[in-house]
């Protein structure tokens, strides 16, 4: 098993705390979903890791589409606009604006 530091284990509880408070629907298609995803990627913004605004539930399918296609993402206009009350720089870049 991998050990996890100790500022690691606090982070993945903030992260564990944000998602059971998400309501149970896709931010996107509203279907039912428990999918947490990370709006703009942790890896390259790890500052909104834990960052609430940051974190939305998606369904695995829209999740799939909203991380690997531009095109797809671009039309996400509230998911953009939540990105830009938080990170404007990041938003413009992430998105392409």
């Amino acid at each position: 098993m991998k050990k996890v530091s100790k500022k690691q284990s606090k982070l993945n509880r903030e992260v564990a705390k944000i998602k059971s408070e998400l309501p149970p629907f896709c931010a996107i298609c509203g279907s039912r979903s428990s999918d947490a995803a990370h709006l703009v990627p942790k890896s390259m913004w790890p500052e909104h890791y834990t960052n609430p605004l940051n974190i939305v539930c998606l369904c695995r399918e829209c999740h799939n589409k909203y991380d690997n296609d531009l095109s797809f993402r671009k039309l996400q206009l509230k998911l953009i606009r939540q990105v830009q009350s938080f990170d404007t720089l990041a938003a413009n870049r992430y998105f392409k604006l």
